[in-house]
């Protein structure tokens, strides 16, 4: 699909830490979705930043507060004119 951009926002330990997938949408506004396991060992996505699109600000500032508390922490920023990033369960 055209328009679509990834960019790595944060770098992390290259085997631990959490991953978090901020989706910047044509409307400035962004959903952050994090990456948990679930009882199988599957990996889930779940929408961190709750079930409304958030400014960009408020995305940036989520993932600043999950980055004190992991400095293991991967980000990643998709743009996409998609309703959501091709991940995994969404």
């Amino acid at each position: 699909m055209s328009g679509e951009a990834a960019y790595v926002l944060r770098r992390g330990d290259e085997t631990a830490g959490a991953v978090l997938v901020k989706h910047l949408r044509t409307d400035r506004t962004a959903v952050v979705y994090a990456r948990r396991y679930d009882i199988d060992g599957e990996i889930v996505w779940e929408r961190a930043t709750g079930e409304a699109p958030v400014s960009d600000s408020e995305a940036d500032a989520y993932i600043d507060r999950r980055v004190k508390s992991d400095g293991d922490l991967w980000a990643v920023e998709v743009e996409s004119r998609a309703d959501a990033p091709p991940l995994t369960d969404l």
